[in-house]
């Protein structure tokens, strides 16, 4: 074989061997390419994904009729009226139901993005933990006006922060069981007696002292 033809061998060998080079090259990049938009799409998708938000409150039923608008002034019209029954979901899904039961109770009306609320329901966790409730006098929540774009959310959280043991009824979109109870401002509070019937309705912060005196009153 003479010189020419055994360098044009070796040329067309070292051309051979880049083309290969090339092709492996061309792949550990693209499968490199594919790994990197795979994690930027992954990236993309979990800053879309909405927060964590409270589970859907069934619709609450309200059976009985709703008791009047809470007065600015003057008497209570729902005073001596029997407590309508409402049915729903509780904080974690669970079936709860507020209606006469032959058992007195106070009913608090809690909105997670109320400061009120959240000033009130601490003391009465504490109050709670102190004391022992009268026999037959159950407390128990509801939450409403839930909005995930107001703070404080979702109320289950901020509950269970707080120590919050208390049986507690979810309202739905429509707050169907803060206007059967009258659409008190919030945190709101109907007592009611063993018989089932309002005993005394009012809103904002109550003493811890005040609130224990409402509840020995109602005791059977």
């Amino acid at each position: 074989m003479s010189k020419e033809t055994r360098a044009s061998a070796a040329q067309k060998r070292r051309t051979q061997a880049r083309a290969r080079d090339n092709r492996v090259w061309f792949v550990i990049v693209g499968v490199g390419a594919v790994v990197v938009l795979g994690a930027v799409i992954a990236v993309a998708l979990a800053s879309t994904q909405p927060a964590l938000a409270e589970p859907a409150a069934e619709p609450v039923i309200v059976s009985g009729q709703p008791l009047p608008a809470y007065p600015d002034s003057g008497t209570d019209p729902a005073l001596g009226m029997l407590l309508p029954t409402l049915q729903g979901t509780g904080l974690v899904g669970e079936p709860v139901t507020i209606g006469p039961d032959g058992r007195a109770k106070a009913i608090i009306i809690l909105a997670h993005w109320c400061p009120h609320c959240q000033a009130e329901v601490p003391r009465l966790v504490a109050w709670l933990a102190d004391n022992r409730l009268p026999e037959g006098v159950d407390v128990i929540g509801l939450s409403t006006a839930i909005n995930e774009a107001r703070p404080n959310y979702p109320p289950s959280a901020w509950l269970e922060r707080e120590g919050w043991e208390l049986s507690t009824l979810n309202d739905d979109a429509g707050s169907s069981a803060y206007l059967a109870l009258g659409a008190l401002n919030t945190p709101g509070w109907v007592f009611v007696g063993a018989d089932g019937t309002v005993r005394l309705r009012t809103t904002g912060e109550l003493d811890p002292a005040e609130f224990g005196a409402i509840l020995e009153q109602l005791a059977p």
